[in-house]
């Protein structure tokens, strides 16, 4: 922490003339640095002494004097030590050269006291600093062991998702423990999403659909680079209004984030082909690339076509259609 001021305690047995002469000192040795200035002029007696010692104690700072009296300044000297001032005296520092030279006395002394000053405020962020630390990094942990290690990147055909079901518990653990981690609550949904059938037709319980959904929608928004959370949010939509005008939306936001994901496909197209989003020009171009990649990649993901077509909408139907030999072999 930087102080960009100090009190400067000016003490003298004479008129004040004689201590403006280490105020402008301080105004040449640092312009950046507003000193508070506390004129104590004429101190002769040690009650006066007594009273400038407690306005010292009360704001702690640089004290320059100018006392003759050797048992004052002793005095003096000895009370600003107890106090943590220090102090200097103007007599010496005449003798030892100008007050505003670049190593004077009187500016070591500032350099010293501003260091002093500064190094306490830091102090007490240290140990909160580190409790910061100690607090995220045990949050992190925890989330982390309760993820469970065998979780399905996607639950892409009925042994996966049933696997993922199976590992439902831990993953909302973790979910709910790491809150604000998307990739966690990815996971969670993933685990949400139930096996299909021959047609590859979800089954899911209202209850299923709901919690689906809830996971689905922060997972989006916590990782909104995560292709499965947008599918996933798509697939719980669906589930409820196969018309929704949300499903094109996050089919589209599935594919911008992960269009070559293989274990995405199978779902992504039966729900592309079984809802509004085949109608969606810009969908159906993504569509037809899905289609000539799950055509090319393996016999299981062009089975997938084959799937989607059956029950898919006219638009859907028509999609798959026009995609050159989606439908050869199946």
């Amino acid at each position: 922490m930087t102080r960009n001021h100090f009190h400067l305690h000016l003490v003298s047995d004479t008129t004040e003339k004689t201590l403006a002469v280490a105020s402008r000192a301080a105004a040449t040795l640092y312009p950046g640095v507003s000193s508070i200035e506390h004129v104590h002029a004429r101190v002769r007696t040690r009650d006066q002494l007594l009273r400038v010692v407690a306005d010292i104690e009360r704001e702690p700072g640089i004290v320059l004097h100018a006392l003759i009296d050797p048992e004052m300044t002793a005095e003096l000297e000895e009370r600003c030590r107890a106090a943590g001032s220090p102090s200097l005296s103007m007599l010496k520092l005449s003798a030892d050269g100008p007050a505003g030279g670049a190593s004077s006395p009187y500016r070591s002394l500032v350099n010293m006291h501003l260091r002093a000053k500064a190094k306490p405020a830091l102090r007490p962020s240290v140990p909160v600093f580190a409790l910061v630390l100690a607090v995220l990094g045990f949050w992190i942990l925890a989330a982390d062991l309760l993820r469970p290690g065998t979780m399905p990147y996607f639950p892409s055909d009925a042994a996966t998702a049933k696997a993922a079901a199976g590992l439902r518990g831990r993953a909302g653990a973790a979910a709910n423990v790491g809150l604000l981690r998307g990739d966690l609550w990815t996971d969670y949904a993933a685990a949400l999403l139930s096996a299909t059938d021959r047609d590859g037709n979800v089954i899911m319980t209202p209850e299923g659909a709901d919690a689906l959904h809830s996971a689905a929608e922060r997972a989006a928004r916590l990782a909104p680079h995560d292709s499965r959370a947008w599918l996933l949010l798509a697939a719980a939509i669906w589930q409820g209004d196969q018309s929704d005008r949300r499903i094109p939306e996050a089919l589209k936001m599935s594919y911008y984030t992960g269009s070559s994901e293989a274990a995405l496909m199978p779902l992504r197209l039966f729900i592309a082909t079984h809802s509004s989003a085949a109608a969606d020009p810009e969908l159906q171009a993504l569509i037809g690339r899905e289609i000539r990649a799950m055509a090319t990649l393996s016999p299981g993901l062009r089975s997938a076509i084959a799937a989607a077509y059956r029950g898919a909408t006219p638009e859907g139907r028509h999609v798959i259609e026009a995609t050159p030999g989606a439908l050869a072999q199946n």
